[in-house]
């Protein structure tokens, strides 16, 4: 239906990607649903979703017009290119559906389905080295407004064999839960590395009505159960994107990347501080002169017992003047009050009290 070149914006001065319908008469029906798909791209703006910058016609060739879009540049691969290498692990694979059911959530609100989900449509950009991908749905030149009239002929297939939905298949009214179900079949052949529906177009839309998708049986429970309601042959059986997206991001990780159980630390005590030797002593005299003229160890354990208790005593008699104070004094902004205590210690207070009482 089109092709898809690199191009260069020479008036913004960026490369985008350049969609040109290929050559064709103009039917009123082909231009009708063509124009469609412009305008529908042109009102969608989500950051798991192609950015549409421009849209146009090429008359150059009046009898056979070819519409174009200019689209935002993907720098990268699509998930088809990614499956050729690897299976997808499970918290890669999370990471990507979660995206897609985001976007899906935000075109289903809208009224519109996809109706072509399929790896070659899910771009993956790497924001960061070592950074997860981030998935971008692209191409909705099928897609249909739910509201809208129907842009193809009544009976005709549209979409991907590989991935259409069993209402797809059989030509039914379609739902956004169509969506989902392609977007499951996406899911399990990123998990089993293989189509589930192989084969030419009616051999693989027919099977999918004869049986359901065969789910991994060593996938996680939670994995299992999510793939199986996605691809429910009813539709009403299927969760919807919205769901989809939480469930994903949540609960449905890989094993191995569940946070293990983080082992209790116990608390740390800090060694104590190395005692410092006052540098005069209770009684006035010089401390640096006291140790060199008494090398025994004795007395200075002595004075500093003594030390410790009268500091301890300071600070209770301290505590006890405050509280007796706030209750039976009146409080005077301007004043100070301290303790009193005995010793040396003692009579500077007494003395520094007396000088600042009114």
């Amino acid at each position: 239906m089109s092709s898809v070149y690199t191009a260069r914006d020479e008036n913004l001065g960026r490369d985008v990607a350049l969609k040109l319908f290929a050559p064709q008469a103009a039917e009123a029906d082909e231009l009708k649903r063509q124009e469609a798909e412009i305008r529908l791209l042109a009102t969608l703006n989500h950051p798991s979703l192609v950015t549409l910058f421009d849209a146009g016609v090429d008359t150059r060739v009046p009898e056979q017009p070819r519409p174009f879009l200019t689209m935002e540049l993907v720098e990268g691969q699509d998930l088809r290119s990614r499956l050729r290498h690897s299976r997808v692990p499970l918290d890669e694979l999370a990471v990507i559906g979660a995206g897609i059911a985001d976007a899906l959530a935000y075109v289903h609100g809208l009224g519109i389905i996809h109706r072509d989900i399929k790896p070659a449509n899910i771009l993956l950009v790497q924001q960061r080295p070592g950074e997860p991908v981030r998935p971008k749905l692209t191409d909705f030149g099928i897609a249909r407004i739910l509201d809208g009239t129907r842009l193809t002929a009544t009976g005709t297939m549209v979409g991907t064999a590989a991935y259409l939905s069993p209402e797809q298949a059989m030509g039914l009214p379609l739902s956004p839960a169509t969506d989902i179900y392609s977007l499951g079949l996406v899911l399990l052949e990123c998990v089993k590395g293989a189509v589930e529906y192989p084969g030419g177009a009616v051999e693989s839309a027919v099977a999918r009505l004869h049986r359901a998708p065969e789910v991994p049986g060593d996938l996680p429970a939670e994995w299992q159960q999510l793939l199986t309601s996605m691809t429910a042959l009813e539709p009403l059986d299927r969760p919807t994107a919205a769901d989809l997206e939480i469930a994903l991001r949540q609960a449905l990780v890989s094993p191995d990347c569940v946070p293990g159980i983080v082992a209790e630390e116990a608390t740390r005590v800090l060694p104590a501080l190395p005692t410092r030797r006052p540098s005069v002593l209770p009684d006035g005299r010089d401390a640096a002169a006291e140790e060199t003229a008494t090398p025994s160890a004795g007395p200075r354990r002595g004075r500093r017992a003594w030390l410790a208790s009268a500091v301890a005593a300071a600070a209770l008699i301290a505590g006890a003047f405050a509280v007796t104070t706030a209750v039976t004094a009146p409080r005077t902004p301007d004043v100070v009050t301290y303790p009193t205590v005995t010793g040396t210690l003692g009579d500077h207070l007494v003395e520094l009290q007396k000088s600042v009482e009114p």
